[in-house]
């Protein structure tokens, strides 16, 4: 039996999700699977029945200003972030020992590189490649995005160049899971999506979402509109204090499985988490994605939604007004995801390179 160990970035829920769909998939290959994770990851992952054990370590928070990411404050609280990053690379090497695991699977959580030293394969989820192609293939950057771009995207990118054996990168276009001959090792897939989550069927009267990132860069829930036509599932937040109730719109607050929901929306607004979007993209749900401020991925990722013709580019003043632009033109959205030939095996693919690495 193949024991693999899995490294989750617990800031938001995506990484938690993504990872999760891959281990749907291993545990029918009777795979002994371990979690290492923090924050939002170690709510996620509690009781799963999947996981032999879970395991926790300290969080790697992003600087903040205004309740928006600061390029600046993270760079000035690098020595903590070091620190943090030394003792749980030592209680890796703790956990590492105890399980002797055959592999190790890092999705964003970062290791001083004697981890090598056990001579585990590492394997690292992670598509800092694909934002890069699409950083500098994109015109009309805001300036916003650049020092989070140069700052911690590129080193992200360097990092997965030199610790991990072997990088799965998933993309939304199948035309990028064809265009990596330079990168030997890289080995894209498509969407990784969990196990459940339904191709939308197309009908008249729709229902939509909102689900914003739960982390603490998350765009806030703030509806003016009384006159809003659609019926709107909150997904992932709790009814604001002082909130006026609007009829048809619930909040479901922060769950688990939020999978019979999302099989039941016609579209959604959305920030621009890979995890997020890649479900919403296999399914064929348009769009409006809402990139957190200065984060040059989620920029990134709301750009190729874009670029692929399933959603538009929102921010947080205007995507309410927004839904009405996206019904209106609502069948364009469908025609376009008619036209894709979205790769529908992403996660099982991502499961097949890691057992047989």
């Amino acid at each position: 039996m193949k024991k693999i160990l899995f490294l989750v970035n617990g800031l938001g829920l995506g990484n938690s999700i993504r990872i999760y769909s891959i281990i749907q998939r291993l545990k029918k290959e009777n795979a002994e699977l371990y979690v290492v994770t923090s924050g939002n990851g170690k709510w996620f992952y509690n009781n799963l029945n999947e996981i032999k054990e879970l395991f926790h370590i300290n969080e790697i928070y992003y600087g903040a200003k205004n309740h928006k990411i600061s390029i600046g404050n993270t760079l000035k609280s690098i020595i903590g972030t070091v620190k943090i990053i030394k003792k749980n690379s030592d209680k890796l090497n703790t956990i590492i020992n105890k399980i002797k695991p055959n592999v190790i699977v890092t999705d964003s959580v970062y290791m001083f590189p004697s981890i090598k030293k056990f001579g585990i394969p590492i394997i690292g989820v992670n598509n800092a490649d694909l934002t890069v192609d699409y950083f500098r293939k994109f015109r009309n950057k805001p300036n916003s995005i650049l020092s989070q771009y140069y700052f911690i995207e590129q080193l992200d990118y360097f990092y997965h160049k030199i610790i991990p054996d072997l990088i799965i990168s998933p993309c939304f276009l199948s035309e990028d899971i064809k265009d990596n001959s330079l990168r030997k090792k890289i080995k894209r897939v498509g969407p990784i999506v969990r196990l459940n989550i339904k191709k939308r069927i197309k009908k008249k009267d729709r229902r939509g979402a909102i689900m914003l990132s739960g982390s603490n860069f998350g765009v806030n829930v703030n509806l003016k509109n009384k006159n809003q036509p659609y019926s709107l599932d909150i997904i992932g937040r709790s009814r604001p204090q002082n909130w006026q109730n609007k009829e048809g719109i619930i909040f479901h607050g922060k769950i688990k499985d939020n999978i019979a929901l999302l099989n039941n929306i016609d579209f959604c607004v959305v920030n621009g988490g890979y995890s997020a979007l890649s479900e919403l993209f296999w399914a064929e749900i348009p769009m409006i994605v809402v990139p957190v401020p200065n984060h040059s991925e989620q920029w990134t990722n709301a750009k190729q939604i874009v670029y692929a013709g399933c959603g538009i580019l929102g921010n947080e003043e205007n995507y309410e007004d927004l839904i009405s632009e996206l019904n209106k033109n609502f069948e364009k959205f469908e025609a376009n995801y008619d036209t894709l030939k979205i790769d529908n095996y992403g996660a099982e693919n991502a499961a097949k390179i890691i057992i047989n690495i």
